[in-house]
């Protein structure tokens, strides 16, 4: 996410020449008495009649400067700093409405159990989940009936997660288990564009105050990124710092594309749809634009890691510490958001280095580890997993 100022206020204050502390008013009010020619003979600090002049001013004007002016004024009168309902006053300026918490839903892949067989029925609410990822099972369900027909080996169901938020927006592999077995079906499991709607969190301040700024930018309608950014960005799980936009005609001159991405998942190719339906048949775009909404291309990487565990880890320890690593490794690659490592990214460095200093602060079972891979380099492209591989050493 782009980095938005957290400039110091009090500071700020300062410079201005305000007094901000008890000892500067009570200099202040001294040298205001002394203009007005009201002179205070016993201004000892055991006098009770200055003392309660100094209580009844310096003290509700310090709460004021800090409080106040410090704390709320200043704060919300720049976008970058407003919060509460004042942010959202500022949204509503723009005529923009702060995201809620969606669910996410998308495709589920059952398999049959025999090469042919008759016709099976995946039953609506069916469940299908993952395997704990940091302590928690996400489950999805089917939404309806779904027939197997005669004979025919798979069959896709549509499911939606069980709860809102951007967790469940989960890479393929990830939901493989039922817990109630289907007479007839050997597997299930999403592939790797499963995902119709991303599923999404609360929309948090930052990620408002980027779409605010961005609002600014796109009040005309013309094929510039803000307008198109904008429109984007007012879908669950598409946020500001994952548009990207080709300049380059790509189709011939006048010609865009507008790569996008999920924090977490594969955006399925009925997502992709809506959103050039959106743009090019509902007619929100320029004259004469001719902009193509894509997902961003990927790059797939082998990846494998040496692990020295402690010593002292028995043998269940040291597989739940392998499952850690991969789980964690694979947040790093956006195939789940359980985990606060530093991700992938368009246009970037992806430092491994890095990543070894965050596995060892968050899994205190590390001796050492080390990846046997230099830094990617992205270019315009996510780099994602293609294998991972955790070799643990004795």
């Amino acid at each position: 996410m782009p980095d938005i100022p957290k400039p110091d206020y009090a500071e700020l204050v300062k410079q201005s020449g305000i007094p901000t502390d008890e000892a500067s008013w009570k200099k202040v009010l001294k040298e205001e008495m002394d203009k007005e020619g009201c002179e205070i003979n016993n201004d000892s600090r055991f006098s009770p009649f200055w003392r309660l002049i100094e209580q009844a001013v310096i003290v509700a004007t310090v709460w004021l400067i800090e409080n106040l002016l410090i704390k709320y004024v200043l704060p919300n009168t720049f976008l970058a700093t407003a919060f509460g309902d004042s942010l959202k006053l500022k949204a509503w300026e723009v005529s923009i409405e702060p995201k809620s918490k969606t669910k996410a839903k998308g495709k589920i892949v059952f398999q049959r159990t025999a090469l042919k067989g008759p016709a099976l029925v995946i039953s609506k609410d069916t469940w299908v989940q993952t395997e704990p990822i940091n302590g928690t099972i996400y489950r999805v369900k089917v939404l309806e009936d779904t027939t197997m027909p005669e004979d025919k080996t798979t069959i896709t169901a549509t499911v939606e997660a069980e709860h809102e938020g951007a967790a469940y927006n989960l890479g393929g592999g990830y939901f493989h288990v039922l817990p109630v077995a289907i007479s007839g079906i050997a597997a299930a499991t999403n592939e790797d564009e499963w995902l119709i709607e991303a599923g999404s969190d609360d929309e948090d301040e930052d990620e408002l105050r980027l779409r605010i700024r961005n609002q600014w930018s796109a009040v005309a309608k013309w094929h510039i990124d803000a307008a198109y950014r904008s429109l984007l960005m007012t879908k669950a799980g598409i946020q500001d710092d994952n548009v990207y936009f080709e300049h380059n005609a790509p189709r011939g001159a006048g010609t865009a594309n507008a790569l996008i991405l999920l924090d977490t998942g594969n955006p399925s190719q009925e997502l992709i749809d809506e959103l050039n339906h959106e743009i090019t048949v509902s007619g929100l775009h320029g004259h004469g634009d001719d902009l193509l909404v894509k997902a961003m291309p990927e790059t797939d990487y082998d990846i494998s890691v040496i692990v020295w565990p402690q010593p002292a880890l028995i043998d269940g320890e040291r597989a739940q510490l392998k499952s850690d690593i991969e789980n964690i490794v694979r947040a790093a690659f956006r195939e789940n958001s359980d985990y606060n490592v530093t991700r992938t990214n368009p246009q970037d460095r992806f430092s491994f280095s890095r990543l070894e200093g965050e596995l060892h602060t968050l899994l205190v079972g590390i001796k050492s580890l080390k990846f046997e891979q230099d830094d990617i380099i992205s270019n315009l492209t996510i780099p994602r997993l293609s294998s991972l591989t955790v070799k643990m050493q004795e």
